[in-house]
């Protein structure tokens, strides 16, 4: 099976992006690595983690199940949201989420984007 890089941008599309993940993840996450990119206003959920809790639950349980999460620096920065902000343990911050979609495609990922 593929390996696939999802990308959420938007604040308003995390309900869309953990259902998609959770299906795919479910239905052939034993077969392919599985990453998310969060940039843009979609960093907003960690200001201060304020993430809505049914939401951070359904992340660890896809952390648990072998998805990467990674956030951008960059987004952060821009939207003044502390590193310190982010839980280490859910989610990795990269310099650059262009960048590592970029990286990804480039190892052969397929990209998503609900």
């Amino acid at each position: 099976m593929t390996d696939v890089v999802f990308h959420i941008d938007e604040d308003a599309r995390w309900d869309q992006l953990l259902s998609n993940l959770e299906y795919y993840s479910e239905n052939f996450g034993d077969h392919s690595k599985i990453e998310v990119v969060i940039n843009g206003s979609a960093v907003r959920s960690f200001n201060g983690f304020d993430i809505n809790p049914e939401h951070g639950k359904r992340m660890r349980t896809l952390a648990n199940d072998g998805v990467r999460f990674t956030i951008c620096g960059n987004s952060l920065k821009n939207r003044q949201i502390g590193e310190d902000n982010i839980p280490e343990d859910l989610v990795e911050i990269v310099p650059q989420g262009i960048s590592e979609l970029v990286a990804k495609q480039g190892e052969g990922f397929a990209y998503i984007k609900p």
